[in-house]
């Protein structure tokens, strides 16, 4: 009886052992200094600094710096029949921007629909910059559009112009990081 109840538990001792060391592995994917951000909704991998504060919406992950500057990512379907992530840009998006709000600007010099590349696997993006202005304040956005897998996915940084530069190596470590 002794021999069984021995054996009992090193097996049990064995199994906590396991336990905990398959715990840590899901870890070790974050990239240091990061957390995951993850919902049910959106089939992805987004790190974001480990200080920055995340939000989970229905269909977009949301995480924000404690200067109220903020990253998210949303997964989409586009609509209508685009040649590129540009023209969907021109041809639909900005102009949605330019209805909504009453001053956009448009920082040509900043954007880049050339070897811009987004996420671990380095997939084709296109980036945006503009300003917008909004009860008062100019805001800073820059945003990557990327396809994969017949999906559309925008990441969006904003932050007020003033603060814009203090989070750009961040949110670069946040593209390059992303997970489809």
């Amino acid at each position: 009886m002794n021999l069984k109840k021995l054996i009992a538990l090193a097996l049990a001792l064995c199994t906590c052992a396991l336990l905990l060391c398959s715990c840590n592995k899901g870890n070790e994917d974050i990239p240091e200094g990061m957390q995951l951000v993850s919902s049910d909704y959106i089939n992805c991998k987004f790190f974001v600094p480990s200080d920055w504060t995340p939000e989970i919406t229905t269909g977009v992950l949301v995480a924000k710096a404690s200067d109220n500057s903020n990253v998210s990512i949303q997964k989409m379907t586009p609509s209508g029949s685009y040649s590129s992530a540009d023209a969907y840009f021109r041809e639909d998006y900005f102009k949605k921007l330019q209805s909504t709000y009453a001053k956009v600007t448009l920082l040509e010099e900043e954007c880049s629909t050339e070897n811009q590349k987004f996420g671990t696997v380095g997939n084709g993006a296109v980036k945006y910059v503009y300003t917008v202005e909004s009860d008062g304040s100019v805001y800073k956005i820059m945003q990557y559009f990327s396809v994969y897998s017949g999906y559309l996915y925008i990441l969006t940084y904003t932050a007020q112009e003033e603060l814009f530069s203090e989070h750009l190596e961040e949110v670069g470590s946040i593209v390059s990081n992303f997970v489809y």
